[in-house]
């Protein structure tokens, strides 16, 4: 069965699903985007997504106004198309199609929007059992960072790196010695005193859908939580850490630039919310 896409108002093949050289994010990465995880055919956290997609729009000044069931509509008829139950969905919109030049196009131009379905890749058993390895770099990127912007050259550089270290993960590092996140994670701690700790939510880092929902449920198990910055040596004197986003749920972490942290186990502090998140999730199921 053909892979089928979605193209401003059109499901076609994927290989034919194309967009218009000028459209500005081929150009200029003038655009945002979603990804979002359905499971049985229900899109997690759906609300929060449009949310933040709205969020996004607004910042960049893209004129795109959109009905988030309308829009649910759409991506479960993509899913549908694409025969599956479990999938991953991208979203795009880009301030659409204009001659190039830097300034904002003039008169009306219709935004794209593009988005595509495939089976969630999550980590492996292994990885959430005995946790992953990551390093740390320097965060170049710019300071618009809440904005979900599809301009993502210093993570895919990131990641990258990341890879090649036979690392899952690049924990970014501010100049001033604070860790902000990961090239495509949000990044969180138990400390030395057992408090649940993330940066706070600034234009510092992105506000993960996935961050949200965890800070909620260890809210709400009792778990002392602060919104507060830390640095790599807090990081490596932690009982534990952690990465979340959409297709890695709580991911544990368990070294850091070839050194083990938390002794190289997952403590119990994380093996408990990665509990709590899953029934988060499976709730939203029912």
């Amino acid at each position: 069965m053909p892979k089928i896409s979605y193209v401003n108002g059109s499901f076609l093949n994927h290989e034919n699903a194309y967009i218009h050289i000028d459209d500005r994010g081929y150009q200029f990465a003038d655009g945002v985007y979603e990804v979002v995880l359905a499971k049985n055919n229900i899109l997690i956290d759906w609300d929060l997504h449009c949310a933040r997609l709205r969020r996004s729009l607004s910042e960049m000044r893209i004129s795109y106004a959109f009905d988030d069931n309308s829009l649910l509509a759409t991506v479960r008829e993509l899913i549908d198309k694409n025969s599956l139950d479990d999938a991953s969905i991208y979203i795009q919109i880009t301030r659409g199609v204009a001659p190039r030049a830097h300034n904002f196009p003039k008169g009306n131009v219709t935004p794209s929007v593009v988005m595509t379905a495939a089976a969630p890749v999550f980590p492996t058993n292994l990885e959430y059992k005995n946790g992953v390895s990551v390093i740390t770099m320097p965060d170049i990127r710019w300071k618009m960072r809440h904005i979900k912007t599809i301009s993502l050259l210093p993570n895919i550089l990131a990641k990258q790196l990341a890879s090649e270290q036979n690392a899952a993960e690049a924990v970014l590092i501010e100049d001033s010695g604070l860790i902000t996140e990961a090239s495509s994670s949000n990044f969180f701690i138990f400390d030395r005193s057992g408090v649940l700790r993330t940066h706070p939510l600034n234009n510092l880092i992105l506000w993960g859908i996935t961050m949200h929902g965890v800070l909620k449920v260890a809210r709400r198990a009792g778990f002392k939580v602060e919104e507060s910055a830390f640095t790599l040596s807090e990081l490596m004197e932690s009982r534990g850490s952690f990465l979340s986003s959409t297709t890695k749920h709580i991911l544990p972490v368990t070294k850091v630039n070839g050194v083990q942290i938390g002794g190289g186990e997952v403590c119990h502090e994380i093996q408990e919310l990665m509990k709590l998140y899953k029934n988060y999730v499976e709730k939203q199921l029912s």
